[in-house]
């Protein structure tokens, strides 16, 4: 089993690989150098088929009237690349009698993608099926995607996601989501549906600020639950503040990102857990200099909640530590509590930068590909008295990232880390550090 999951593994790493290889055309562009310092005359746009002009126009930070600068156009090109409705860009600076014109060449995404869909997880296995999604609805780079999975669990999820819903500083994110699913931490079987809602204001060009409210009513097995007939229904009110400089969202290089989460559960709805919570999250993308290909990147996540598991903190609560998005080379929730600490240190190599590829049906896509070495540490606590070196857990070992737009990334690692448990092998989709945040408890 252990040996097929391996090849399988490695076939799609090799498929992905030659299939990045394919380029596609480059547009002829002068020599940038001679053109640096000279007033930008005329901004051009070509290949703007469904995409309203001012989607673009916001992130840039070139105007008609000022000098052209490659830093500037660097930034735009990694801002435009990371709203995922380009699979290529190129900006084109053409020398004209008494300045420059700058034409930015877009190739558009496939408006709506209808792709299979899977699911990895510790917990629960592997579970496919479909998923339907667009990231340019109205042409105004508004996501918007829906779909299910069956198998080790049954999924139906739904989410709407606008950045700038009024052009220019407020956004939104909508979320549905229908669970049936085992939980490991808790050793039972439980059915959930969850709807979350997320505002938020952008401070200048690196800052947020914003509010969210979820609301999750969950059946599980007696015992695991506040409510002794098995039926917990939760609503939570949060704030939270983020700094981001990173280069990118995809293949990130460069940058801080870091966030703080209050929020608390309240008895609104007959809510029975009843708790507050604090989330602190750093993250570091820090370049090497061995050459562009190399990189470093650490992540930090700590939570704190107060109350006591069983009485106003709910069992199906509870974090699990160890596994795919928490700590590689040890086995799901071989840690647990109502606190949490995670931390990662990943060394990345680039094999392949990400490039445009043109797939069947007339569909534009991204890919790249990379190698990374990690160590995890991590632990889960309830008490004071638990927060002991003694009840860590790390894990080291290597994987290799496939680099694409809208999925982010799926990742392959090899770790270990627990005693008597030999190499495990993790399966995961989008950044290390989003899915520690968000995955479900």
């Amino acid at each position: 089993m252990l040996a097929s999951k391996r090849s399988w593994i490695w076939s799609l790493v090799v498929f992905l690989f030659f299939l990045g290889l394919l380029r596609a055309p480059n547009y002829a562009q002068e020599d940038q150098d001679s053109l640096e310092g000279k007033i930008i005359k005329v901004i051009q746009f070509e290949g703007l088929k469904r995409t309203k002009e001012y989607i673009v126009t916001r992130e840039l930070i070139s105007k008609v009237g000022e000098p052209l600068l490659q830093d500037n156009l660097n930034k735009e090109y990694n801002r435009i690349l990371s709203l995922d409705i380009f699979s290529d860009v190129v900006i084109e600076p053409k020398a004209s009698e008494d300045g420059v014109i700058l034409i930015y060449h877009f190739t558009e995404n496939f408006p709506v993608m209808i792709l299979p869909a899977f699911k990895i997880s510790d917990e629960n296995g592997i579970s496919v099926g479909g998923n339907i999604k667009t990231t340019n609805l109205l042409g105004r780079n508004i996501f918007l995607s829906g779909g299910m999975v069956f198998g080790g669990a049954k999924e139906f999820e739904l989410r709407l996601r606008e950045l700038y819903a009024t052009r220019s500083h407020f956004g939104y994110l909508l979320e549905y989501y229908h669970r049936e699913r085992d939980n490991l931490v808790t050793n039972s079987f439980e059915n959930s549906n969850e709807f979350a809602l997320k505002l938020q204001w952008y401070i200048k060009e690196r800052g947020r600020i914003g509010a969210g409210f979820d609301s999750l009513g969950i059946r599980s097995d007696p015992g695991t639950t506040l409510d002794p007939d098995g039926h917990d229904r939760t609503a939570r009110f949060s704030g939270f503040l983020v700094y981001d400089t990173r280069d990118t969202t995809t293949n990130t290089r460069r940058g801080w990102f870091s966030g703080i989460i209050f929020s608390f559960d309240s008895k609104l709805f007959n809510s029975y857990s009843n708790f507050y919570q604090v989330d602190l999250n750093i993250e570091r993308f820090q370049p090497l200099p061995l050459g562009e290909r190399h990189g470093l990147a650490f992540f930090s996540l700590t939570s704190l909640r107060t109350g006591t598991v069983g009485e106003n903190v709910a069992p199906w609560q509870v974090f699990g530590i160890g596994g795919t998005n928490t700590v590689r080379g040890w086995e799901f929730a071989a840690r647990k509590g109502k606190n949490q600490f995670i931390n990662t240190l990943e060394y990345r190599y680039t094999l392949f930068k990400i490039r445009p590829v043109k797939l069947p049906l007339n569909i534009n896509w991204r890919i790249g590909l990379g190698f990374a070495l990690f160590a995890d540490l991590g632990i889960g606590w309830d008490t004071a008295s638990q927060f002991q070196s003694k009840n860590f857990i790390g894990g080291v070992g290597a994987g290799v990232r496939i680099l694409m737009p809208v999925l982010g990334m799926i990742r392959f690692d090899v770790g270990f880390g627990q005693p008597g448990h030999g190499i495990a092998i993790h399966i995961g989709t989008l950044e290390k550090s989003e899915m520690m945040r968000k995955r479900v408890r």
